[in-house]
């Protein structure tokens, strides 16, 4: 028989690359809560029930939400459905998620996830427009996960990523899809999403 030792070195490296399991998830709230981060990042979506192309999952960016006079909303999309990438820079401030542009200027903040919404963002220069930002957010430090996760309302084990259809149809991340199960009123069939957790991965380049 092989010496656990052994055995046990040969699995790590892939215990250390895997997420945890969240068939028993282990709740945000139960880890400390970090609401500002001293870098920035880039948001990436891993499948935690299904093979990932790579090790950072399926990296996201703010996607088309459709337009409005004085606001432009956008949505967190995979970037494999919506491939640009107007808002590459992400921060967390005091709770908030901003996106900056690729010349630093910032008017585009997070707005406030609940279940069955997606996690959704609007820019705008228009005070009228202006509201504070939610400050639900925070990254948790998980044991075995390669990098930060995103939480919302103090959790970050209710994400999925979900289909939406139509001519231009995009990859979005949804949270607490189990909070609209079997409806397709949200624009999304909640069969077709599957469960993801949403790594911070730090970008290189910051303001």
């Amino acid at each position: 028989m092989l010496p656990q030792s052994f055995i046990f070195s040969c699995f790590l490296p892939f215990v250390l690359l895997r997420p945890l399991a969240f068939g028993v998830p282990v709740l945000s709230y139960n880890v400390e809560q970090i609401t500002t981060l001293t870098y920035n990042f880039t948001l990436s979506a891993y499948n935690i029930s299904l093979p990932n192309d790579n090790k950072t999952g399926a990296p996201l960016v703010l996607g088309q939400n459709g337009a409005t006079s004085g606001v432009t909303p956008h949505v967190t999309s995979t970037h494999a459905s919506f491939p640009y990438d107007d808002y590459p820079i992400l921060a967390l401030i005091d709770g908030s998620l901003r996106a900056y542009r690729s010349d630093g200027s910032w008017n585009t903040n997070a707005t406030e996830v609940h279940g069955g919404t997606t996690l959704s963002w609007i820019t705008t220069t228009i005070p009228y427009y202006s509201r504070p930002a939610p400050e639900i957010y925070s990254i948790v430090n998980v044991p075995l996960t390669k990098y930060p996760l995103l939480a919302a309302h103090g959790r970050h084990d209710l994400w999925s990523l979900c289909p939406f259809p139509g001519r231009l149809g995009q990859t979005n991340v949804v949270y607490n899809v189990s909070a609209v199960m079997n409806s397709t009123r949200n624009g999304f069939d909640t069969k077709e999403c599957y469960e993801v957790i949403l790594f911070i991965v730090p970008s290189l380049t910051g303001y």
